[in-house]
């Protein structure tokens, strides 16, 4: 028998209070009668799961309230925010008498052991292709998935019962991980967005508002709208005409860092997530109303020609840092590059011209950084 049908595992987060915790501390199931109980492998498998903790790279802080997003063919199926959790992590002893864990595992506790923890995270969805580890089309070696139980809580997914879940541990923010299905020809893929969710835009807050682009780039959309063409001219390049770069100051903030009575450098990451435009300014400018076909022609040239898609989203940051014993305050601009112009291009032997205007990217500048004088 190989180690992976040796083993059966139990996985149960509960996201609660510490008043919810010691509650269902007190009421969890008797483990090793779960254990013994269990067959070693599912007939079926509700979902395919996804559990794992956060990490801030520069900090090493474990991080709550961050968005978990889940792909499949490039659409949203599933997203989760991470938060205090508490885990459960039940192993069957081994032939031999060593309990199985995950390599380099940390956060696992073995035998029902119980740890509240942050940036803890579960992300489910249904299991269309009816996957279980024999049907992978990778060896039980390889595979980074195995087979086990949630007993999810009021805020879980209750439509999962027996899953196939993969651990990521360490999971650091912004971070993506794809899965390759070779059996399917299918590729699963999840993401952690950068920066609190409250800080996100407004546009990808609900659920099923973010696509997966080529290169494994994100962007917001609108269900109901048409979304532009991919294809672009090359019979008859599009003239961009007029072409006008302007900066537009967004805000200016005061970072006080006192590192006065450190022994260490201080560390302190500002993250902005923003969401790339195209906008149509032919009316305005123009005089007319270009029609919606048209309009969604020029923004596929004008993505061709800026290398961006429209509703792109791009996260970035800058790291502030004061060495020990200082105390340093610095003033940040949070800048936006825009550009405008005319495009020029052709539709069935028809001349369309609209007016454009792209927000090419969000920048942090340092304006002004002040030593202060420590206490």
């Amino acid at each position: 028998m190989s180690l992976k049908k040796s083993f059966y595992a139990i996985v149960s987060l509960v996201l609660s209070t510490l008043a919810c915790i010691l509650t269902s501390t007190s009421s969890a199931p008797n483990t090793t009668s779960e254990v013994t109980s269990i067959p070693e492998y599912f007939e079926s498998v509700d979902c395919l799961s996804f559990g794992g903790k956060v990490i801030n790279k520069d900090t090493g802080n474990w991080v709550n309230n961050r968005l978990i997003l889940l792909f499949l063919k490039g659409d949203e199926i599933a997203r989760t925010t991470t938060s205090m959790r508490e885990i459960r992590v039940v192993v069957p002893i081994l032939e031999g008498g060593s309990p199985w864990a995950f390599e380099g595992e940390s956060v696992a506790n073995i035998k029902g052991n119980y740890s509240v923890e942050d940036g803890l995270f579960l992300v489910s969805a249904p299991n269309l292709y009816k996957l279980t580890i024999s049907t992978l089309g990778t060896s039980s070696e390889e595979s980074s998935f195995f087979e086990g139980k949630i007993y999810p809580s009021d805020l879980d997914e209750k439509e999962c019962s027996h899953v196939l879940i993969s651990w990521l541990y360490p999971f650091y923010e912004g971070d993506i991980k794809e899965y390759f299905i070779p059996s399917k020809n299918i590729r699963y893929v999840i993401k952690v967005l950068s920066g609190d969710m409250s800080q996100l835009p407004s546009e990808i807050q609900q659920p099923g508002s973010v696509r997966l682009l080529e290169g494994n780039r994100l962007a917001a959309i609108n269900p109901n709208e048409l979304q532009p063409s991919t294809q672009v001219s090359s019979s008859n390049p599009t003239r961009f005409e007029k072409v006008i770069e302007n900066i537009d100051e967004l805000s200016r903030s005061v970072f006080p860092i006192n590192n006065c009575g450190g022994v260490s450098d201080i560390k302190q990451e500002i993250t902005q997530t923003y969401i790339h435009e195209i906008i149509d300014e032919t009316s305005g400018k123009l005089g007319f109303e270009i029609p919606i076909l048209d309009w969604l022609k020029i923004v596929a040239e004008v993505e061709h020609k800026y290398g961006i898609n429209d509703k792109e989203i791009t996260t970035y940051s800058t790291t502030l840092t004061v060495p020990a014993g200082k105390n340093i305050e610095y003033t940040v601009l949070r800048k936006q590059v825009w550009e405008s112009g005319t495009a020029v291009s052709e539709n069935n032997g028809v001349e369309i011209s609209a007016a454009y205007r792209i927000l090419k990217n969000e920048i942090f500048e340092v304006a002004n950084s002040e030593q202060k004088s420590c206490p």
